[in-house]
């Protein structure tokens, strides 16, 4: 088995704000999954949806038909019934579904017994086959036709082909869930968000979507996932404190490879809500006989895909590395604390290494070492910019002469420097990349590419080579350029942009477009941003600022981060 293996993860049953513009910017709601996923798919509510009723006048008739196709089982059968008979014979419902905000019915021609109008919205998103949602924008016009037959109204004309939804509908019907896929190293767990429909999340659909691999976009980035014919043996059953799990088909033997699906499998289910003891079997057996009574969480514990990082605190750059204390901004140990020429810095997730950009002789120097230690040299260019950590130390990034590079770290030979490969950023964003920031897990990437937000992730090919794949924007409907971007968790960015209006927004993998963060009492322009998960820091015009992000705690507004020298940079812990 190479690295093919299993890994699943559902996160949650949110009930999201949709519908937030950040002056041009739409809001989806945290969840969906457009196609029903074969075997064992649990029956769900039947009023998720409307249904056509006599008394529907053209417009509601559209409307709710829209409604409808938010619905995929069956084929889209409860839209199918806003058709006549043709019109759902001719009706292609394959492929993605848009979602759209602002929509509105605009009728052209009507008549005692036929109506010809047009359904106008702003598309917000769009989500795949799988359930992956991406950001989209524009306006969409769908012309429809309908007639009334035998006293009730119904489309006659052909529907596009695909399925569209009002992002209204699409926040109540669909729910968020993360599947989790080993990183490359088999160590780590890496989230796949999926939307999926109905009111809760299905432990069955769930795990069924998670054998079925990772999204594409993540693919030469994570292990591929469980075998090819590995599959659930029934549906999966909670009964009080039991989740029974049985697999089928091909389990690899290895028993530390079977500890990596167990991991998946549970920490999937834990982030969807599913929780308990957890009876996992393979062809009747248990997966591991040491765990014939079940797995609890805390037995792939080393495997939880959001850790604790301990203490983190903050860290400015004005000329030298400083940290933050109650008394005031202290120098780090060693050389880095008394420069004067630092530009840009990275501390690694455990504070054990440090990366820093230097202007030294006229040009820029990358230099790494130990936190607190003395630092070598990496390379020199004319622009350096952006150095970070993924999930471990033994590689760094950084952009160079606006090319994102990767280099070993290392304490004693010079580092091996290689370019990544971003044709994939340059096909969907042409521009020059000012900012590059790899994620905690070390898997995605943040990029910023004349002012836009894109996420990639960082694959590497058969023949070891780097690059940068499944590119997707992260910024859609922002009004003006973003100017510094900085991860929070593995699956948050927090972008600073410029104007005076909501300059700091949030943007997530899932999909959902950037929502603006409080900014009432911030002094633009507001310039780095960096972040934890708990904490955002930015620097206006008057010092260092943060805001509390944390679940059911998040500040109302930004205050001091304590004593900083005026014009510092936040730098935080972070892969």
């Amino acid at each position: 088995m190479t690295a093919r293996l299993p890994r699943l993860a559902a996160s949650c049953m949110l009930v999201l704000a949709l519908v937030m513009t950040v002056t041009g910017c739409v809001a989806i709601p945290d969840s969906s999954s457009p196609q029903p996923v074969e075997g064992f798919t649990r029956s769900l509510p039947t009023n998720l949806v409307p249904t056509p009723r006599r008394s529907d006048d053209p417009e509601t008739l559209v409307r709710n038909f829209f409604k409808a196709m938010a619905d995929p089982a069956s084929g889209h059968r409860a839209a199918r019934r806003f058709l006549t008979p043709g019109a759902s014979d001719r009706w292609d419902d394959q492929g993605p579904m848009t979602i759209l905000d602002e929509t509105r019915v605009v009728v052209d021609e009507r008549s005692e017994s036929a109506v010809r109008l047009r359904v106008l919205g702003e598309k917000t998103g769009t989500l795949s086959d799988i359930g992956r949602l991406t950001q989209a924008s524009g306006a969409m016009v769908i012309p429809l036709t309908l007639s009334k037959e035998n006293g009730v109204w119904r489309v006659a004309g052909d529907p596009p082909a695909g399925t569209i939804t009002d992002s209204a509908q699409f926040d109540a019907t669909y729910r968020l869930a993360e599947l989790y896929f080993p990183d490359r190293t088999a160590t780590r767990l890496v989230g796949d968000p999926r939307w999926l429909y109905g009111l809760t999340v299905d432990p069955t659909a769930l795990l069924n979507r998670l054998l079925d691999g990772p999204a594409p976009d993540l693919t030469g980035a994570v292990a591929t996932g469980a075998e090819k014919d590995l599959e659930l043996r029934g549906p999966v059953d909670v009964e009080g404190d039991r989740v029974v799990v049985n697999l089928g088909g091909s389990v690899d033997p290895d028993a530390r490879l079977r500890t990596v699906l167990a991991a998946q499998l549970i920490w999937t289910l834990e982030a969807a809500g599913v929780r308990g003891t957890y009876l996992i079997s393979a062809d009747g057996v248990p997966l591991i006989a040491e765990r014939s009574d079940g797995w609890r969480t805390a037995d792939v514990e080393a495997f939880d895909p959001d850790p604790g990082t301990g203490d983190q605190p903050l860290h400015v750059l004005s000329g030298g590395l400083f940290r933050v204390t109650p008394s005031g901004s202290v120098p780090v140990a060693g050389p880095l604390g008394a420069a004067t020429d630092l530009r840009a810095a990275a501390i690694s997730a455990k504070r054990t290494r440090v990366a820093v950009v230097a202007d030294r002789g006229g040009r820029q120097v990358l230099l790494q070492g130990p936190y607190g230690g003395e630092v070598t040299e990496v390379l020199a260019a004319a622009e350096i910019t952006s150095p970070s950590f993924g999930a471990l130390t033994d590689a760094g990034y950084a952009l160079v002469d606006g090319r994102p590079v990767q280099w070993s770290v290392s304490d004693g030979p010079a580092p091996r420097v290689v370019p990544l490969d971003f044709g994939e950023v340059t096909a969907v964003a042409p521009g020059r990349i000012t900012a590059f920031r790899v994620s905690p897990d070390g898997v995605r990437v943040a990029l910023l590419v004349d002012g836009r937000v894109l996420f990639a992730a960082l694959s590497v090919s058969d023949r070891g080579a780097p690059s940068l794949t499944g590119v997707s924007p992260a910024s859609t409907g922002i009004s003006t350029p973003v100017v510094s971007i900085a991860w929070g968790d593995a699956t948050t960015v927090y972008l600073s942009r410029t104007g005076t209006e909501t300059p700091v927004l949030r943007s997530r993998v899932s999909g959902l477009p950037p929502l603006p963060l409080v900014s009432g009492n911030l002094k633009p322009p507001v310039g780095a941003v960096a972040a934890t998960r708990s904490t955002v820091y930015v620097a206006d015009l008057r010092s260092v600022m943060e805001l509390g992000t944390a679940p059911g705690s998040a500040d109302q507004y930004w205050t001091s981060a304590g004593q900083t020298p005026a014009g510092a940079i936040p730098v935080v812990q972070a892969g």
